[in-house]
């Protein structure tokens, strides 16, 4: 099982950032940006939401860094 190394702040604000770029995306709201980042906005905002929800990064893990509060 993976340890959690996402603190709650940080999962509110991935989870917030994840959607809006989803909903940005989908709604065509980026511009003419669009047309080149169209599947790295997804991909982003499906990785934002994920890590958001699982609680872990594993990016996070491979730098060591970890925003929960220690208990």
């Amino acid at each position: 099982m993976l340890s959690k190394n996402v603190g709650s702040m940080d999962r509110i604000v991935r989870a917030l950032g994840g959607g809006g770029l989803a909903v940005a995306e989908l709604t065509g709201s980026l511009g003419g940006a669009e047309q080149y980042f169209h599947y790295f906005a997804i991909a982003m905002a499906v990785w934002l939401m994920a890590t958001a929800t699982a609680g872990n990064c594993p990016t996070y893990s491979l730098m060591g860094v970890s925003t929960c509060t220690p208990d």
